[in-house]
């Protein structure tokens, strides 16, 4: 008499394909709402004091009028630049000059 032994089928083959086709569908989720899905827009109310930036938003500003004014005239600097030729007062001094 013979006696005839089977193995049990293991569903764990079928469990991990299950399981890679999830981690791939996540991934391949994930990867689709961030590089090419549009974004939803989002509305944002403006603040209720934007009627006082109205006349700052319509100045024009001339450069020449600036630079010639009295206020512009009166300012000095506070730190000297640092000299081409002579050792720099700030920093390293240049190794390229001769």
């Amino acid at each position: 008499m013979a006696i005839i032994v089977n193995e049990e089928k293991s569903r764990t083959n079928l469990i991990s394909l299950l399981g890679w086709l999830g981690i791939l569908a996540a991934v391949g989720a994930a990867v689709y709402y961030i590089f090419f899905a549009a974004p939803e827009l989002v509305i944002i109310a403006p603040s209720g004091n934007l009627g006082a930036i109205a006349p700052i938003a319509s100045i024009t500003i001339h450069p020449e009028d600036v630079i010639n004014s009295p206020a512009f005239q009166a300012l000095q600097a506070q730190i000297p630049p640092p000299s081409a030729t002579g050792p720099a007062l700030i920093g390293r001094t240049n190794p390229f000059l001769p």
